[in-house]
């Protein structure tokens, strides 16, 4: 989908298969950079925030995340991470520090997000400011 939104607004993607050999959150946000080389600094640190909170779900809630796709368009940058999980990932309110706030911070660096369920599978999505 992303590749086909990508080619129809002049975008372009980029994906970085995960399977079963993981590859750590580090290695990703260093994927991700390079992807990144020519971006504005400060969306690339918020894009790396969203990135790390949604791969870190998908390795915690999923058995087998597919995919990390990053798609740059003329004036955002979406995210998506495909999964074989079928529920939606919980957002809470957060009175204190604790674990389980990530989507909060997801929420609130992206324009949009959200989940689409497709074929058996998930895939849970962000779309941030591309700043030009």
């Amino acid at each position: 989908m992303a590749r086909d939104q990508a080619a129809e607004t002049g975008g372009t993607a980029a994906d970085l298969p995960l399977g079963r050999h993981r590859p750590s959150l580090a290695a990703v946000r260093r994927w991700v950079r390079l992807e990144l080389a020519r971006e504005d600094t400060d969306a690339v640190a918020d894009v790396l925030l969203v990135v790390n909170e949604l791969v870190s779900n998908a390795y915690r809630y999923t058995s087998e995340p597919s995919f990390l796709r990053v798609v740059v368009e003329r004036s955002k940058i979406r995210i998506e991470i495909a999964h074989d999980a079928r529920a939606h990932p919980p957002l809470r309110k957060v009175s204190r520090p604790q674990r389980g706030y990530g989507l909060v911070l997801v929420a609130r660096l992206s324009e949009r997000w959200g989940v689409d369920r497709a074929h058996g599978g998930t895939v849970v999505w962000a779309v941030l400011p591309r700043v030009t």
